[in-house]
């Protein structure tokens, strides 16, 4: 039998496992995106040195980059304290509207 936890101990622990998922998944958009823009730079200078196009999806990259940085890690737990108190309203309004229907 599982032991018991208080709601604040889950909320506790599933912000812990968030976070520890963000961290990776960051790096490794990180290195792709790297890695991409590299290989974007090469073919622009190779193929067409003339117009210099490469520096426009590297951006749009970055700015994906920076945007799963900000809701990924920065905002995490804002994130997460934010739904969760949707699934206690939830819960309160199915707690107040009586039983179930099976």
């Amino acid at each position: 039998m599982a032991a018991q936890i208080s709601i604040r101990e889950y909320e506790a622990a599933e912000k812990q496992l968030e976070a520890e998922r963000a961290r990776p998944g960051l790096a490794i958009h990180a290195v792709i995106t790297l890695v991409v823009s590299i290989a974007l730079i090469v073919v622009n200078v190779v193929v067409a040195p003339q117009f210099p196009w490469s520096p426009f999806p590297v951006v749009g990259m970055s700015i994906g980059l920076l945007a799963h940085y900000l809701y990924g890690v920065r905002w995490l737990e804002r994130s997460i304290e934010s739904h969760q108190q949707a699934i206690e309203r939830r819960a309160a309004e199915m707690k107040g509207a009586g039983p179930m229907p099976a």
